[in-house]
């Protein structure tokens, strides 16, 4: 049956929360995949259009002439697409482009799996929101991927520049912090590391609170000493599996342990990763760490090797020494393979990491040499858990469904109506206090399923 929400033609929409079992979807008014779709989708896109115009001059004097002809031609498209997406239209097949690493046909294909799966064609509000909200992002780059002089335009780029820029002054403190623990190197105690690698776990915990995609693009900023307030914000992490990282990464196998962490977003977040990188490297406990960035731009402000780069060169030529002194060290980390950045496609693709193991056996396999997989932030939890609303208890590696490359490790706060691994009563009461809890970004996961072993207290699964 099709009902009508603020004139929109919704099949089968329920005014009530996502139930458990099913994976998020727009047809549930007072879900976030409703409120994302209506609202947060179209001031994203909107916002696109707005810093095309104001921008049209220096994009000209950048990319060229032709190039304001190509901003009518994208801004066009754009509009067209926040129609379809408001008005609850299909979702229509990439145009294709010749080009071996793009992977539009990849998500043609889906959208034909989609179908036959739903017995009909998807609608931005009908179908899985996991799915519709990454295909809109990803038409989004094909759109700029088919033009001749913008096509390496990324139109979240000034966000995700005024996002680190608008936080310097924890970027200054936290710098600061974190090279004076590199300076003390080897002559940290065990203790004294554990210590410190918990406080930079916390840190980078609570950098995914600066999220451009949750703002729907608005200027977002860090403005304290981070290291300062992190005790304050213990009471707001629902699961705390620090100790079992430590556990795990003390134990050393070799001089080439391998952290991956597949990132999130540039700006802030993006800081505290490479200081919680630096540490790993400078107190030994792994040899190599591999940052996997997006393909595209995405999610107004998910990384990509562009932003990667601008951050490193922003700290280079900043007047700040720490600054300057954590960009020399990234370099030289790069430079002798200690890092690496990885730019693989399935992080842009349609499917979840359940599927991994089948759709991208090489990347599944890849990520087994590591020690430890960090996964950062809010969308590649959901990722992890096929954006399924399951019990709140239900135990993380339950929710992984299968996925186990290697030991795993979500730092993400929530920000969406997805969380699993909660104690009884959690959840609940949470919901007393505050009923939007699980959109705020306020609380925060450190969770992790190391080998396919539980890390749940006892029958509490």
């Amino acid at each position: 049956m099709t009902q009508r929400s603020d004139s929109i033609d919704i099949r089968d929409l329920q005014d009530i929360q996502t139930p458990f079992g099913v994976p998020l979807s727009g047809i549930y008014k007072r879900s976030f995949a409703y409120i994302t779709i209506k609202d947060r989708l179209p001031v994203i896109l909107t916002k696109i259009i707005d810093t095309l115009s104001r921008n049209k001059e220096n994009i000209a004097e950048k990319y060229g002439e032709n190039a304001t002809e190509e901003i009518k031609q994208v801004t066009g498209f754009i509009s067209k697409l926040k129609s379809e997406i408001v008005t609850n239209k299909t979702l229509k097949p990439l145009q294709l482009i010749d080009d071996k690493d793009n992977d539009a046909e990849e998500w043609n294909q889906y959208l034909l799996k989609i179908t036959e799966i739903e017995d009909e064609i998807p609608t931005w509000f009908n179908t899985v929101w996991l799915y519709c909200e990454c295909y809109m992002y990803r038409i989004l780059a094909q759109q700029f991927a088919l033009l001749k002089h913008m096509k390496n335009y990324d139109p979240f780029e000034q966000q995700k520049q005024s996002a680190f820029t608008n936080s310097l002054t924890s970027i200054e403190a936290l710098c600061t912090y974190t090279m004076n623990l590199v300076h003390r190197g080897e002559d940290l105690s065990i203790v004294e590391t554990k210590e410190e690698l918990l406080k930079l776990l916390k840190t980078n915990l609570w950098g995914n609170k600066c999220d451009l995609s949750l703002s729907a693009g608005a200027e977002v900023g860090q403005n304290n000493n981070p290291i300062d307030i992190l005790k304050s914000l213990d009471k707001d992490i629902l699961v705390n599996n620090s100790d079992i990282v430590w556990n795990l990464l003390r134990k050393k196998k070799s001089n080439t342990d391998i952290v991956d962490m597949i990132l999130d977003n540039a700006g802030y977040e993006l800081f505290t990763d490479l200081c919680l990188a630096v540490f790993l490297i400078a107190s030994k406990v792994v040899g190599k760490v591999r940052f996997y960035v997006k393909r595209y731009p995405w999610y107004v402000s998910d990384t990509t090797i562009n932003d990667f780069y601008w951050t490193l060169e922003y700290m280079k030529n900043s007047p700040n020494k720490d600054l300057q002194e954590l960009a020399t060290l990234s370099y030289d980390h790069l430079k002798n393979n200690i890092w690496t950045i990885e730019n693989e496609q399935y992080w842009t693709g349609p499917y979840d990491f359940a599927e991994m193991k089948a759709q991208d056996p090489v990347l599944y396999a890849k990520l087994s040499e590591a020690k430890l997989a960090i996964f950062k932030g809010d969308l590649n939890y959901r990722k992890l858990l096929g954006d399924i609303n399951w019990n709140y208890t239900t135990e993380f590696i339950r929710a992984l469904r299968g996925f186990g490359p290697t030991n795993l490790l979500s730092l993400r706060t929530v920000k969406s109506d997805v969380c699993v691994g909660l104690l009884p009563g959690v959840a609940e009461e949470l919901f007393k206090k505050d009923e939007n809890w699980m959109f705020t970004g306020q609380y925060g996961l450190i969770q992790t399923s190391l080998a396919g072993i539980c890390p749940c207290p006892k029958n509490v699964c």
